[in-house]
């Protein structure tokens, strides 16, 4: 029984080069993962940061908002005792008016 070495060759290259073959189809795909995986979170970094800023700039608005009602409070009360004051003032007057009548 004569071996053919040749064919032996042939069949064991054969193989090899299958193995790698699909040895670089999969690292052709973990590598594109990778690289979605990469982008994916890049995207979500930005999305994360733009969401901090609107949260931040809420916050900031929020208390902007307060402040401009305790402005308002203040103001409304000032207003109450200057009417109050301007009242009497009418009633003195309108006293003195009528003394003098």
């Amino acid at each position: 029984m004569s071996v053919n070495y040749s064919l032996i060759i042939s069949i064991i290259c054969t193989l090899i080069t299958c193995i790698i073959a699909v040895l670089t189809y999969k690292n052709g795909i973990s590598n594109k993962n990778n690289e979605e995986i990469k982008d994916r979170v890049k995207r979500d970094t930005t999305i994360s940061t733009k969401l901090d800023m609107v949260i931040t700039g809420n916050t900031e608005l929020k208390n902007d908002i307060k402040n401009i009602d305790d402005k308002f409070d203040s103001m409304s009360e000032r207003v109450a005792r200057c009417e109050e004051n301007t009242n009497y003032a009418h009633e003195r007057i309108d006293k003195i008016e009528n003394k003098f009548k």
